[in-house]
């Protein structure tokens, strides 16, 4: 693990290392650079969000998917009990990448944020470090739930749910071969 010193050694280097070696210029690349990165930090926000609404929206069109086929079970759909069994199946591997998406931002913002709070430190206000004080640092969850502990769940719900598809619909004649 990379220590407070190493991280301030990486990103703060002093201003004769500053290929400006005027004290104006650097305080000026410094909020620029601030700037940007907060902007970076927003754009992977929107990232998380998108990613989030693709599998939302594919795992709701799986769910509709099997609720017309589970509607219209008949001759005209000789195949419906292989659907059932292998759908779910699809179903929970892509919850399965959801949730490692989920967990990829998770960690992607807590290294997003600890840079912030070390580049708030040479600024004259602490914004993000304040409010991070303010939301008991994540500790408390009567201040603050962290949004990656809720998204998790939506993932596992629909595994819960494309696992009770998968069990009512698999034929029961299968397992009698597992015990053989």
């Amino acid at each position: 693990m990379i220590d407070d010193e190493q991280i301030d050694n990486m990103l703060l280097p002093e201003y004769g290392v500053h290929k400006e070696n005027h004290a104006e210029r650097y305080i000026e690349h410094f909020l620029e650079q601030y700037r940007i990165y907060l902007h970076v930090f927003n754009g992977t926000s929107e990232r998380r969000q998108k990613a989030n609404e693709f599998f939302l929206g594919l795992n709701t069109a799986i769910m509709a998917f099997l609720g017309y086929i589970e509607v219209k079970q008949d001759a005209a759909i000789p195949h419906a009990p292989m659907v059932f069994t292998l759908v779910p199946l699809v179903g929970v591997a892509i919850c399965y990448c959801w949730f490692e998406i989920i967990c990829s931002f998770k960690q992607l913002n807590r290294a997003k944020f600890k840079v912030i709070h070390r580049l708030e430190r040479k600024l004259p206000a602490k914004m993000f470090e304040t409010e991070w004080e303010l939301l008991g640092r994540g500790k408390d969850r009567t201040k603050y739930n962290a949004l990656s502990n809720i998204e998790k769940k939506i993932p596992l719900m629909f595994v819960i749910l494309y696992l009770v598809i998968f069990f009512a619909n698999f034929p029961p004649y299968a397992l009698v071969g597992l015990f053989h």
